[in-house]
């Protein structure tokens, strides 16, 4: 993508792309009108990230005809809300073939912990600049680290059945419980918000969005969720887990009309909490997550005991 002249020219990071999305999810949901100004404590407050990153994804949005920045005064809202499209800025899988080899390669054994840059562009045929922007984003997502010099050293993760169905036995423990935490509440906006990513998801998301994104708007859902119990310990646990699990779910090879039904139980789920009935809300999480382990156990099952190459570029 380029920029405007006056920004730095670069590929931008995983997170202003996704936090990118979410804004404009949300000025829908919000029905903002040309002409607003947006600012960026606003929306870091509401994704709980700092300034930089909204700032980064407001220079996006400006980019693609959806802001427009005045001098001295910030950013502000080209058109009504409403007449956004949405709008999906992740990178195609097609250009991601090289980060989903790297992530199959490591499922399989293929790699070692630790490797230098050189050795991967040798193996993948790939330039650096365009093999660095790979690793930094694997960095931000928690399955990868750099080390002091020149290498880099893959950090734990989820590469057994055995192990991911630990994961799944631990989010039984802590989801379902976090609903019921006193004072639990998520703000209309924010379940309205997850609404909207679901809905889009089964107008035809499930088979248009890459891996990446749906493997995102999941993990936000739950994440979403136990955030409501303002724990930040709760949160902290969950988010860890979904870091250590994004490899292994990345290589299940599934069929996408799998997730119609995972959607549908998502904006039942959304109803229930909307109501106020936190008890039913915890009881049918739990049975969600239960589900969800029975079938992911058993395609995690059917491909061995690691994943090999074989991750299916139509997952």
């Amino acid at each position: 993508m380029k920029r405007k002249q006056g920004h730095q020219e670069s590929e931008p990071s995983a997170l202003p792309m996704q936090l990118a999305s979410q804004i404009v999810e949300l000025l829908r949901t919000k029905k903002r009108l040309a002409g607003e100004h947006l600012s960026e404590q606003e929306f870091a407050g509401e994704f709980r990230v700092s300034r930089t990153p909204v700032r980064e994804a407001f220079r996006l949005l400006e980019d693609m005809n959806v802001l427009e920045r005045r001098p001295n005064r910030g950013y502000f809202l080209l058109r009504d809300a409403e007449d956004l499209e949405h709008q999906h800025l992740q990178a195609g899988e097609a250009e991601d073939r090289v980060y989903f080899d790297i992530a199959a390669d490591r499922l399989s054994g293929a790699l070692p912990d630790r490797f230098t840059e050189n050795q991967l562009m040798r193996r993948y045929d790939v330039s650096r600049s365009r093999l660095v922007k790979y690793l930094q984003r694997m960095q931000h997502e928690g399955w990868l680290e750099r080390l002091p010099g020149h290498g880099w050293e893959f950090q734990q993760t989820l590469i057994s059945p055995e192990v991911y169905e630990q994961s799944f036995r631990f989010r039984l423990l802590i989801e379902p419980v976090a609903l019921l935490e006193r004072g639990y509440s998520l703000a209309p906006e924010v379940i309205a918000n997850l609404r909207n990513q679901q809905k889009a998801m089964l107008d035809g998301g499930i088979f248009n969005y890459s891996r990446r994104d749906t493997f995102h708007i999941g993990a936000t859902f739950h994440e979403t969720l136990v955030a409501g119990a303002q724990n930040p310990f709760l949160l902290d646990s969950i988010r860890r887990v979904n870091r250590l699990r994004r490899l292994m779910e990345y290589g299940i090879t599934s069929a996408r009309s799998r997730m119609i039904q995972q959607c549908k139980e998502h904006l039942a789920l959304l109803d229930i909490v909307e109501s106020g009935d936190f008890k039913a809300a915890s009881a049918f999480l739990r049975k969600h997550l239960e589900g969800a382990q029975e079938q992911k156990l058993g395609l995690a099952k059917k491909t061995g005991t690691t994943l090999s190459k074989a991750i299916a570029y139509d997952l």
